[in-house]
């Protein structure tokens, strides 16, 4: 790792209009919870089972815990982003092939690093309805919705980078 060389990867337009979605996307849970302080049902869900139904409830404080944990998220994958020469790599960098590693896997970390970002944001407002009582389980299709395209993106990256070693 000490003899990687440092190549410095840009952000494209396209990453950061992600960011700043993602960001927005995290700051409405936030003001969707302080919204609806007052109103937050006694008990919200905490854990769900493979189908999306709730299987362990808490306190309604909870509910903060989700936006927090995905701008915590937020803030360290986009600080590990910055430095691409001390991630693992499944093929050995060289001068001829770290530009292209680097671009591949900061795309990597930046694509989790927003899609999970999102993804909490998204969680927030579910177990708010769910502890509510307006839905009873995870709005259908919203785990595969985030989960496939997480995976996907990890198994492409893979091969990419197998591909161009």
């Amino acid at each position: 790792m000490a003899n990687r060389p440092k190549v410095i990867t840009e952000k494209t337009i396209v990453q950061k209009i992600f960011d700043v979605a993602s960001l927005l996307f995290l700051l409405a849970s936030f003001g969707y919870v302080l919204v609806n302080w007052s109103i937050l049902p006694e008990q919200v869900p905490i854990h769900f089972n493979a189908v999306g139904d709730p299987n362990n409830w808490g306190p309604s404080s909870m509910l903060i815990v989700l936006p927090f944990i995905g701008t915590v998220l937020w803030i360290v994958l986009s600080i590990l982003e910055r430095y691409p020469h001390v991630y693992n790599y499944i093929v050995k960098i060289t001068e001829a092939n770290a530009a292209f590693q680097y671009r591949s896997a900061v795309a990597l970390i930046h694509f989790l690093k927003n899609t999970i970002a999102i993804l909490f944001a998204f969680l927030t407002r579910e177990c708010f309805l769910i502890g509510s009582g307006e839905q009873e389980a995870l709005s259908t299709g919203l785990m595969p919705l985030f989960l496939i395209p997480l995976f996907g993106a990890v198994v492409l990256y893979i091969i990419q980078s197998i591909r161009w070693r």
